[in-house]
């Protein structure tokens, strides 16, 4: 009796799985990707770095940074000129330790992709502590 009974049920599984009404396996969520490009605010040496596709660094601002006393860069944004706050907002959003203290600056030829000199007002993050420095010595 008992083999019976483990036959049936064997065949009563084999006929659900055969006619489609069994649950199908769950298939694994996939893994959470990373980027891979740094964020506003991080260090960069190159556009492409950048999630904003903008690497802003010192020699671009000059006067506003003179290269021989200081070395920073930083992935950034643009911005409307020099009164624009949009700055401020933007080292808030990233959790600067002093996001008053981001300010628009005017910089040239910052993108890599375009080798023409040209001029634009960009987020500089360095004050409100976002960005790589590196004082020359």
């Amino acid at each position: 009796m008992r083999n019976l009974l483990a036959v049936s049920l064997v065949s009563f599984s084999l006929l659900t799985v055969a006619c489609g009404s069994a649950t199908p396996e769950q298939t694994p969520a996939p893994a959470e990707q990373k980027q891979g490009l740094n964020a506003v605010g991080t260090g960069c040496n190159a556009d492409s770095e950048c999630a904003s596709g903008l690497c802003w660094v010192e020699a671009d601002s000059y006067p506003y940074y003179n290269p021989y006393w200081i070395r920073a860069d930083s992935c950034t944004e643009e911005c409307g000129g020099l009164q624009d706050t949009y700055c401020q907002q933007l080292a808030a959003e990233y959790n600067a330790p002093y996001p008053e203290q981001a300010r628009c600056i005017p910089a040239r030829g910052v993108y890599d992709n375009n080798p023409d000199d040209h001029s634009v007002f960009i987020c500089d993050l360095i004050p409100a502590g976002l960005g790589k420095v590196h004082w020359v010595e």
